[in-house]
């Protein structure tokens, strides 16, 4: 776990050197060139691993689609950043002996905090095919629909190219299931490439 988080340090270290072209175009809400059809803003694959205790999914390859705003872009950051998230489908695949894979869905938030420096928030639900009750000390998840956020920090290195290292979680909160159904909860941090039509 150690060396994946030198490397994802490594890596974001590096596209801070390299970006810096593309970041006044996101902060003023136009992103990329406009989307793929108007519709399709970024597609994102990377990978990630657990970073619980009691929890080897193995390495999780994960792909994502996320749609253009459904507005347009306004004058000003606050308009620009609360009022148009994106919403984004994707999925992981695990391939560890315990990994747990998921679909799921939900709306992005995007915030420029600093040259191509960006913050990232999600907020959505989770299908996964993890164990919904434990014997043991292992995964006890409640219920098959979770919710799911993650939180991120990534650069711009251009008008299209962008990587994020972020960290997801998905439980339910004890609002989804029955309140005596286990929360053990999954939580995952990975490096994560993006390309923005």
């Amino acid at each position: 776990m150690r060396v994946f988080l030198k490397i994802a340090t490594a890596l974001l270290a590096t596209a801070v050197l390299a970006g810096g072209a593309g970041a006044q175009q996101f902060a003023d809400g136009t992103g990329g060139s406009g989307g793929l059809a108007g519709i399709f803003d970024e597609v994102r694959t990377g990978g990630s691993f657990s970073i619980q205790d009691d929890y080897d999914a193995g390495f999780l390859v994960r792909g994502e689609l996320i749609f253009a705003p459904f507005t347009p872009p306004a004058d000003n950051y606050f308009a620009n950043t609360v009022l148009r998230p994106r919403v984004h489908v994707g999925g992981n695949l695990a391939t560890g002996d315990e990994g747990v894979s998921q679909v799921y869905s939900g709306l992005t938030w995007t915030f420029p905090v600093y040259s191509n420096i960006f913050v990232e928030a999600t907020f959505g639900l989770t299908w996964h095919d993890g164990p919904l009750e434990s014997a043991g000390s292992g995964l006890d998840l409640g219920c098959e629909i979770l919710f799911r956020e993650s939180i991120g920090v990534g650069v711009d290195l251009g008008q299209h190219w962008r990587v994020l290292v972020a960290a997801d979680h998905s439980s339910h909160a004890h609002l989804i299931c029955d309140d005596d159904k286990g929360n053990s909860g999954i939580s995952h941090a990975g490096v994560f490439v993006g390309y923005r039509f």
